[in-house]
């Protein structure tokens, strides 16, 4: 789950958008409204000026992944979360989903997190070479640098280790150009999990398919080789969540499996959930099973399974183990709702909940820049979700955009599209990950939400 942080050369209509966090910040950024019509880009200017403020966001329904094999939710739930947060699931047992997600669901690392970008060659921000701590300023003119997130250090998988209390797998050193012997950084940065539950597909360039089959993010598109273990909708979060695991740059050893014997699933069945981390006996998920006297929980990760999937089911724990993981996670991820915010207070009709300046900032967001065919913040960041790439805005207005590109994914300059397709990148097995096939997902990315 990745996005490059990269402002430079904007193309196309100037907007002034704004953050709608705990503030609202406006900046210039461009919507692509340029390469749209001039008639349907009018059209939209008009409907965005008219739209009503949307609903709060705990007036939306949280998409329910149908088709998968679940039966308490609540364990489902325990188990994710535990997953997600759990480091032994690293190739160097120091390595979580959460080591990229744990700040307001996102990644704001300085230290070792610069990808040298196509070039190879470092050169922003302080930074002249890998494991270096970028300065926080923007990246330098004409460089091709990103500020990614950071992984693993590279290596190449033998076998999980027998003894349980050993968190890091047998592995031997693959320290290649450019990160050499400090941890990797990948070529996109991480985006929150908080409220990702509402896209329909998810990744920066949405290859984490709504359907999830159990094995693999594809879903039932042409790059998925490995077939199904289940068949599920509205499970994009399923879908992402397997595959940073077994990645060699962003959490594990080259080569290592997900299900059968000397792989992530017969490791993770052997050790203590959380079993190098203390657990608060306050947390509201796990705080009940919180070891008292030590680390980690007070059950296997195998009664965590049973409970959340059957005993029936449990038995194939280690044969299935991608679908339970996958399943588990959404199930943890979707109830991260960002729905307590000022800003829903003020949609619910208090206000005071927001200043002068955020009311004056949400007017400007909905606004446009004054020009005929501009649109606004809020023709991309739609709805109470903040994105046309969500489940229900899809649902609503169909799967194309103005453009005849995929709905929710616009290329806004942030790169040169030669750097990074994005959704009009292919898959392993040569299928793009562009429904559309539309020339205008060269380079495009995901509306991201603003909600954290």
């Amino acid at each position: 789950m990745q996005r490059r942080i990269k402002w430079r050369g904007f193309s196309g209509a100037s907007l002034k958008c704004a953050s709608l966090l705990s503030t609202v910040v406006s900046f210039n950024v461009a919507c692509g409204a340029a390469d749209a019509g001039t008639e349907q880009a009018a059209a939209l200017e008009q409907a965005d000026s008219q739209a009503p403020n949307p609903l709060p966001l705990s007036q939306i329904p949280v998409p329910q992944p149908t088709g998968g094999n679940i039966v308490n939710a609540a364990a489902a739930v325990r188990l994710g979360k535990a997953l997600f947060w759990d480091i032994q699931v690293g190739g160097d047992g120091q390595t979580a989903c959460a080591s990229c997600h744990f700040r307001s669901g996102a990644d704001n690392r300085l230290t070792n997190t610069m990808n040298p970008g196509p070039n190879g060659t470092f050169n922003s921000g302080g930074v002249t070479g890998p494991g270096q701590t970028w300065n926080g300023t923007s990246i330098a003119q004409n460089a091709d640098d990103i500020i990614g997130s950071q992984g693993v250090v590279g290596s190449v998988f033998s076998g999980v280790d027998a003894n349980a209390n050993n968190a890091a797998d047998i592995c031997s050193p693959d320290q290649t150009s450019p990160f050499f012997a400090n941890r990797r950084v990948t070529g996109r940065n991480a985006p929150s999990v908080i409220g990702a539950v509402f896209f329909r597909d998810n990744f920066w360039d949405g290859r984490a398919n709504h359907r999830f089959n159990g094995k693999n993010p594809f879903g039932n598109t042409g790059n998925n080789s490995d077939g199904n273990f289940v068949d599920m909708d509205n499970a994009s979060l399923a879908s992402q969540s397997v595959g940073p695991p077994n990645n060699p740059v962003e959490m594990s050893c080259l080569g290592r499996a997900f299900n059968g014997t000397n792989s992530l699933a017969s490791k993770m069945l052997q050790r203590v959930p959380l079993g190098k981390q203390a657990v608060s006996s306050a947390d509201s998920v796990l705080g009940a099973l919180a070891n008292p006297s030590g680390n980690g929980l007070t059950v296997s990760y195998a009664t965590l399974v049973n409970d959340a999937f059957g005993t029936t089911q449990g038995a194939n724990a280690q044969a299935q183990f991608s679908s339970f993981w996958g399943q588990a996670v959404q199930a943890y991820e979707a109830t991260l709702i960002p729905d307590q915010t000022p800003f829903d207070k003020f949609l619910a009709g208090d206000s005071s909940a927001m200043t002068s300046n955020q009311k004056a900032g949400w007017t400007a967001f909905k606004g446009d820049g004054g020009n005929p065919g501009d649109r606004s913040c809020f023709s991309c960041h739609a709805g109470s979700e903040l994105s046309d790439a969500s489940v229900g805005y899809v649902a609503a207005h169909g799967t194309l955009n103005v453009d005849g590109g995929d709905q929710g994914f616009h290329n806004i300059g942030v790169r040169p599209t030669a750097d990074d397709l994005g959704r009009g990148a292919t898959g392993p097995n040569g299928v793009k990950w562009s429904v559309s096939n539309s020339n205008f997902d060269r380079g495009a990315f995901k509306t991201p939400s603003l909600r954290n």
